[in-house]
């Protein structure tokens, strides 16, 4: 088992796996046997879930990152560039979920699959997942729908509060 650190999140980069790390590696993993004291250590460290300042922050920083994102989409569409604003789009998406398990203060296990069941059932959250799949659902890349996507998803991003 690797030590995990958060990274400082930049709008540039790729979608960081802080939080995922954690919940594969420490809250939904199980020993074969007893756990050793540096498992301990890290559940002691990061279980239940890291403390607020960090979670503050990483809340802030991944919420900017998202924005960053879905600001420069319409940039992409307006270039002809759909596929790259497709691509910005999923990345945003990630961003979000990732907003939205830190603000719930939840380990998730993955921002690409297991959706429903980590909305539903682990955030309890039933009336949000019908509107999260239709934001990656395109029907024609080559017209602005991928703006109105971004917009939904801003629009959901918003109302990501600090639970």
């Amino acid at each position: 088992m690797e030590i995990i650190y958060p990274q400082l999140l930049k709008w540039v980069n790729p979608i960081d796996y802080f939080e995922i790390e954690i919940g594969n590696q420490i809250c939904y993993s199980a020993p074969m046997d007893n756990a050793g004291s540096y498992f301990q250590e890290l559940q002691k460290k990061w279980l239940p879930y890291y403390n607020n300042d960090l979670r503050l922050q990483r809340l802030t920083m991944t919420r900017n990152a998202c924005n960053y994102d879905l600001d420069h989409i319409p940039f992409f569409i307006n270039r002809a560039l759909y596929f790259q604003a497709l691509d910005i789009l999923c990345k945003a998406f990630q961003e979000y979920l990732q907003a939205l398990f830190i603000a719930n203060k939840t380990y998730p296990i993955a921002y690409n699959k297991w959706i429903r069941e980590q909305v539903v059932k682990w955030l309890n959250k039933p009336d949000l997942y019908p509107k999260l799949s239709p934001i990656l659902s395109v029907s024609n890349i080559e017209s602005d729908e991928i703006n109105e996507k971004a917009r939904m998803l801003r629009e959901l991003l918003i109302n990501v509060t600090d639970e």
